[in-house]
């Protein structure tokens, strides 16, 4: 079995002006497969979903994570992107741009 990385996306609420509140989440599954650690995934996502009061995205991207026990330090997730922005600009555009700030 090997451990996977999932990232699900949710709807987590929206502001007083409108505006809305997503939380990405990601939860390591231990699975005979990329396929059974989705399934595992999908059904956390729901319970967690539920749970909160949330929507989640049915989108989920996975990972599988190197052979090895879970230790301090160990890589859970990387993605690779391409973009013609500097680092900078990719960083704002990426993550900066939709930043929570609550009320």
């Amino acid at each position: 079995m090997a451990w996977y990385a999932i990232r699900t996306v949710y709807h987590f609420g929206v502001k007083n002006d409108g505006t809305n509140i997503f939380e990405e989440r990601i939860v390591c599954f231990r699975a005979d497969s990329d396929e059974l650690a989705h399934d595992r995934a999908r059904q956390e996502a729901d319970e967690y979903a539920s749970e909160h009061g949330l929507v989640a995205h049915n989108d989920q991207s996975g990972y599988r994570l190197d052979d090895g026990d879970l230790v301090d330090g160990f890589e859970v997730w990387s993605e690779c992107f391409e973009s013609r922005l500097s680092l900078d600009a990719f960083v704002r555009d990426r993550y900066r741009r939709f930043d929570y700030a609550p009320d």
